[in-house]
C-alpha cells in the first residue's frame, strides 16, 4: 500500500515554487546585477538594486514611467539630492536657522494631490474635528465615517504634511546656504550658467504693462459719485476738453484728481475690471467711468518723504498719459530672478562634492532588458 505524500505548509510551498521559478530564470543572475554599483555617497555604494527599491516603494500615482537609462539617472539624482537636502533641512531647523509655519506644509501636502476630487474630501475631513466621546456627529454620519475612521483620515493629512515639510526644509536649507555662501563670494557663479538660465525662462521673466493715467476720482462715499462721472463722460462727448474739466473740479478739492500708474497683474484681481476697460489704450484715449477698488500707491509727501496713499473706492474717467507695454525684461534687470535657481544649482553640486557623490551612468539598467523591478 502506497503511503500518501507529505502535504506542503503554504509557506514551504511558496518557497518550493519560488525555487523552482528561481531555477528556471536564472536568479542567481538576477541578484548578481542587483548588487551592480551605480554611484557612491559618504563611501557608501548605491546598487541598481537599491535603485529598483526606491522605485518600488513610491506611491503608485508618483511612480515614473521607466523608459531609458536617463528615466532610472533622474531618479537616482532625485534620491541623492533628497538624501543631502532632508538631513541638511533637519540641521538648520534645530540650529534655529530656518523653519516653515505647518500650516504652509500641509497646503503644500493638500496642493501636492493631483485628483482634484481627492484634493477637496480631504481638506474637508480635515476640518472635522474628531469628538473625544467617539460618538458620530451628523457631519461624520453624512460621510459614513466612525472616529477612527476619521482619525485615520486626518493621520493620513498628517503624515503627507511631515512628508512635505521634510522636503520643503530641505529646499529652504540649501537656499539658505546658498544666500550665505554667496554674499561671503564664496560661491561661484558662472555667467554662462546665468545667461543659459535665462534664455530658458525669458519668456516668463516679463515687465508688466502699465497706464500713466491722469483721472477725475468720485469715490464711492460721495452720494451721487456714478452720476456725477457720467456726467464728466457727456460732457467729454459732447467735445468739451478733458484738462478743462478737470481744472473745474480741481478749483472744487484737489481731491478730485488723481495721477497714477496701474500695472496690469494678473495675480491682482481688482483690477481686473479696470483693464477690461483699458486694455488697448493709447496715450491721449480717455477711458470710463468705470469702478476702481481701493489701492495703495506711492506719493511724496509735504517734506518729500516717499509715502504709500491710500486710493479710495470710486468711480474714474481717466486720460492715458503713458502706454507701457509688456516686454521681456533685458538680463541684467532678470538678474535677481534668477540668481536664486542658479545659485541653489551651484550649491547642490558642492554639497553632493562635499558627500563624495559619484554615478556611474554606464552602470544602470537597460530598461530594454527588463529589471528586478518587475519581479517584485
Amino acid at each position: 500500500m502506497f503511503s500518501s505524500a507529505p502535504r506542503l505548509t503554504p509557506f514551504l510551498h511558496t518557497l518550493f515554487a519560488a525555487t523552482l521559478l528561481c531555477g528556471a530564470s536564472g536568479c542567481g543572475m538576477l541578484a548578481d546585477t542587483d548588487r551592480i554599483v551605480i554611484a557612491k555617497m559618504d563611501g557608501k555604494n548605491i546598487t541598481r538594486g537599491k535603485l529598483y527599491d526606491i522605485i518600488y516603494e513610491m506611491p503608485d500615482n508618483r511612480r515614473p514611467n521607466i523608459r531609458s537609462r536617463q528615466d532610472y539617472l533622474r531618479v537616482l539624482n532625485n534620491y541623492i539630492d533628497r538624501e543631502i537636502k532632508i538631513p541638511l533641512g533637519q540641521q538648520l531647523e534645530e540650529e534655529g536657522k530656518i523653519s516653515i509655519p505647518r500650516e504652509v506644509a500641509r497646503e503644500a501636502y493638500f496642493n501636492s494631490i493631483l485628483d482634484e476630487k481627492e484634493q477637496k474630501t480631504q481638506r474637508h475631513l480635515w476640518s472635522i474635528p474628531v469628538p473625544e466621546s467617539g460618538e458620530e456627529t451628523e457631519l461624520m454620519q453624512a460621510f459614513d465615517l466612525t472616529a477612527e475612521a476619521l482619525q485615520f483620515q486626518k493621520n493620513v493629512v498628517d503624515q503627507g504634511t511631515d512628508r512635505l515639510m521634510e522636503k520643503l526644509l530641505g529646499e529652504q536649507a540649501v537656499s539658505y546656504l546658498a544666500a550665505e555662501a554667496y554674499n561671503a563670494k564664496t560661491l561661484n557663479l558662472n555667467e554662462e550658467a546665468l545667461r543659459l538660465e535665462y534664455e530658458i525662462r525669458k519668456e516668463t521673466l516679463k515687465t508688466l504693462e502699465s497706464l500713466t493715467i491722469l483721472g477725475l476720482q468720485f469715490p464711492t462715499t460721495q452720494a451721487n459719485a456714478s452720476t456725477e462721472a457720467a456726467r464728466v463722460r457727456e460732457r467729454l462727448a459732447a467735445g468739451e476738453n478733458f484738462d478743462t474739466i478737470l481744472n473745474q473740479y480741481l478749483a472744487k478739492s484737489m481731491s478730485y484728481g488723481i495721477e497714477s500708474v496701474i500695472e496690469n497683474n494678473p495675480d491682482l484681481e481688482r483690477f481686473r475690471g479696470f483693464w477690461q476697460e483699458a486694455s488697448g489704450a493709447k496715450v491721449g484715449d480717455i477711458r470710463g467711468p468705470l469702478y476702481m477698488p481701493a489701492y495703495g500707491r506711492m506719493k511724496r509727501d509735504e517734506q518729500g518723504e516717499v509715502i504709500e496713499a491710500i486710493v479710495p473706492e470710486c468711480y474714474l474717467v481717466f486720460k492715458v498719459l503713458e502706454h507701457v507695454p509688456e516686454a521681456v525684461m533685458p538680463f541684467e534687470q532678470a538678474l535677481p530672478s534668477i540668481l536664486p535657481v542658479v545659485a541653489f544649482a551651484a550649491m547642490m553640486e558642492q554639497l553632493r562634492d562635499e558627500h563624495g557623490v559619484e554615478i556611474y551612468e554606464d552602470k544602470l539598467p537597460s530598461p530594454s532588458g527588463g529589471t528586478s523591478l518587475m519581479l517584485k
